[in-house]
């Protein structure tokens, strides 16, 4: 690992805040509950610690500056936010809380999916391409918008109601990456105001979190009516560029 000494580090960090600010950022506006006020700054020092260094070592300096800061920050732990989520009752909804899956204590990527309320042949599509970009579950943290699986849209209230769960467990799992799948997930995470198209597949900074957006598995099911390769193809290639961005090679590199 290179090692930089005081000047260089300052170098560094002058240069990220001297980009031009007057564009803003076009989700500057959203997600305050995971901080955005370093978007820019943090975007652009990852991107030039990355030449420096090997990805790898970028994520886990910014993992541990996020252990840093947010540790000043929030006084509860996951045990005791997973306690709250199984007992809560904000909504009617007759059905029990779910818990994440997989790496629950200390994920590279924690995945974002609308509920636990997902067929089996959705999930088998989304474990493959997961497999297939070279993850595995001690990788990766499943979680959820809403915890209660139902059979019927959630109503926004119960969005709203769930939200905030989500937003303190994300800060708690301090994933090196945050990967949302679908359109719900990416509206609790960039605000309502978002659109796909916008964000699908590129490396989206907001506050101190790298985030990659893509479809839904279930989309990606029903989108074979109609588009029987490019959006599975989009799905299982941003699938691959979250692996890629974490460890910086590509799977068939290995």
């Amino acid at each position: 690992m290179e090692q930089f000494d005081e000047g260089e580090l300052q170098k560094l960090i002058d240069e990220a805040l001297s980009q031009n600010t007057e564009k803003q950022h076009p989700f500057g506006g959203s997600g305050s509950y995971l901080g955005l006020a370093e978007t820019d700054l943090l975007s652009s020092l990852h991107e030039r610690f990355s030449k420096r260094l090997i990805e790898s070592e970028v994520n886990d300096i910014f993992r541990d500056s996020r252990i840093d800061i947010l540790s000043r920050k929030i006084s509860t732990n996951l045990k005791d936010l997973h306690t709250v989520t199984k007992n809560c009752r904000k909504c009617t909804v007759d059905s029990n809380s779910e818990l994440p899956k997989w790496n629950v204590e200390n994920p590279d990527i924690a995945i974002i999916i609308e509920s636990p309320s997902i067929p089996p042949e959705a999930i088998t599509l989304m474990v493959n391409a997961f497999k297939k970009a070279g993850l595995t579950s001690q990788q990766l943290c499943l979680t959820y918008v809403n915890r209660c699986p139902v059979r019927r849209k959630y109503e926004n209230q119960e969005i709203i109601n769930c939200s905030p769960y989500l937003h303190l467990e994300l800060q708690l799992l301090n994933p090196k990456l945050i990967l949302c799948l679908g359109a719900l997930p990416s509206s609790v995470i960039f605000g309502t105001s978002i659109k796909m198209k916008d964000v699908r597949g590129a490396v989206t900074w907001l506050g101190y979190w790298p985030i990659i957006t893509t479809y839904s598995p279930m989309y990606v099911l029903k989108s074979a009516s109609f588009d029987q390769n490019s959006i599975a193809e989009h799905f299982q290639n941003d699938i691959l560029n979250a692996y890629n961005f974490l460890y910086n090679k590509k799977k068939n590199e290995e």
